[in-house]
């Protein structure tokens, strides 16, 4: 089976390379604009506030993740654990009952245990063990091989395969995904569909490297923050990036003199990513085929946490035909109109 997947960042490297697995053979198109994967902040986590089914999804992805890490270490996966106090307590006590065995409350002693590098340290914070951290560029380049950078100007589906239309000409495809995160809703309108989705800009501070200073994710009521392989500190205003509001800079070496008051050290600013992220309208993945033959479509915010689950579900209803349950209900119907 000959398959087009359109975007290359983690959503859909993740789906061409379960296509690969399975089977098809797989070409990767990407005009370098639309993705978030560059402005990630890399955190693997069940979230909080979910309905069960949303957090069963994300849990499953989340198991997936430790054999993804070791297929491809250049990824930078490593299961460290996440801190977390940017909530109230009456909403950490709810985190802790919604979600079992994911985490457990804890004492300034104990967060201090988990976090010794930390100088400011709340009364109470949730501690989730299995949280992880991935570099998700890195993570994104390694499952997707080759990668035709094109920009797909026009889509034409029909009963015998999808014709897609580049610079370089016409190929014909058996299927299409559409995994353009904020482009998405452009490839779309000429064929008469438009889709519900946000597209909020954040942006992410990236410093010089340091010494090891953080184990694990922190996620305090200002900021987030997590040091990578190479010693870098990567923080955002929140677990997005921030609003993308104001001087990016000036934002990033703000973030970073507060980080390095709290950790003890000076941090000076490397760079700042910059990305809008794709949000479907009600929030939740829109995944699966779309109403025209031989479309499929891969969007969704938590693109990291979500990306193995997403890739392994898709690619099997792609060249089976079979509906994954934990996915069954986010059709990217409900987020569709008629353009």
């Amino acid at each position: 089976m000959r398959v087009a997947v359109i975007g290359a960042g983690i959503l859909g490297a993740s789906v061409g390379l379960y296509l690969r697995e399975g089977g098809a053979s797989v070409t990767l198109y990407d005009a370098g604009e639309g993705q978030a994967t560059p402005g990630s902040f890399g955190w693997i986590n069940a979230s909080w506030g979910n309905d069960p089914a949303y957090r069963a999804l994300r849990l499953a992805s989340m198991d997936l993740w430790p054999a993804l890490g070791a297929a491809f270490p250049g990824a930078g996966y490593r299961r460290c654990g996440g801190l977390l106090w940017d909530l109230p307590e009456a909403d950490l006590r709810a985190l802790e009952q919604e979600t079992g065995d994911y985490g457990r409350i804890v004492d300034r002693a104990a967060a201090a245990a988990v976090e010794p590098g930390l100088r400011a340290l709340p009364e109470l914070a949730f501690h989730a063990p299995g949280e992880a951290q991935v570099e998700p560029q890195a993570a994104a380049r390694l499952m997707a091989g080759a990668v035709e950078r094109l920009r797909v100007e026009a889509l034409e589906p029909g009963t015998g395969g999808v014709s897609l239309r580049t610079v370089d000409g016409t190929a014909r495809f058996d299927a299409a995904v559409i995994a353009a995160g904020t482009a998405s809703a452009s490839l779309l309108e000429p064929l008469g569909l438009g889709l519900e989705m946000s597209a909020p800009v954040g942006h992410l501070a990236w410093s010089e490297p340091v010494a090891p200073v953080l184990r694990g994710l922190v996620m305090m009521p200002d900021m987030h923050l997590r040091q990578n392989a190479e010693g870098r500190i990567v923080l955002g205003e929140d677990f997005g990036g921030g609003d993308g509001s104001g001087d990016a800079e000036d934002t990033a070496r703000d973030l970073l003199a507060r980080a390095g008051e709290r950790l003890g050290v000076t941090l000076a600013l490397s760079r700042v990513t910059r990305a809008a992220r794709p949000v479907p309208g009600d929030g939740r993945p829109a995944l699966g085929a779309l109403p025209l033959p031989g479309l499929y479509l891969a969007l969704s915010h938590s693109g990291v946490t979500l990306a193995p689950l997403i890739g392994q579900a898709l690619a099997a209803e792609i060249l089976t035909g079979a509906r994954d349950p934990l996915v069954a209900r986010y059709a990217p119907d409900r987020v569709l109109y008629s353009a």
